[in-house]
């Protein structure tokens, strides 16, 4: 039980520390919007991995504080980060193709 708490909390760091540094970068590129026209066309994506990352932080919070409580459904808990990780590799083949 312990290794999956430390599991849980890893990707909740993980998770949360990827979301800052892409929310950083996105009030970057909006500040540069007007003199790079380019970047405009990117911003989807990158609000889309942004909330990818942010939904990964949340779903280990989700399973880490379900854990430490022992709730009922903590099991079922424990399969919610793995939805945020489908979505960032359907992401990755959607940038691929």
């Amino acid at each position: 039980m312990k290794y999956l708490q430390i599991l849980n909390a890893v990707m909740l760091a993980l998770g949360a520390s990827l979301a800052v540094c892409m929310g950083v970068v996105c009030l970057l590129y909006g500040v540069h919007l007007d003199t790079e026209p380019q970047l405009r066309a990117a911003m989807p994506r990158l609000y889309e991995l942004t909330a990818v990352f942010a939904a990964m932080a949340l779903a280990s919070l989700a399973a880490f504080e379900a854990q430490r409580r022992r709730w009922l459904l903590r099991w079922l808990a424990q399969l919610l980060p793995v939805l945020p990780i489908f979505g960032l590799a359907i992401f990755i083949a959607r940038m691929r193709a």
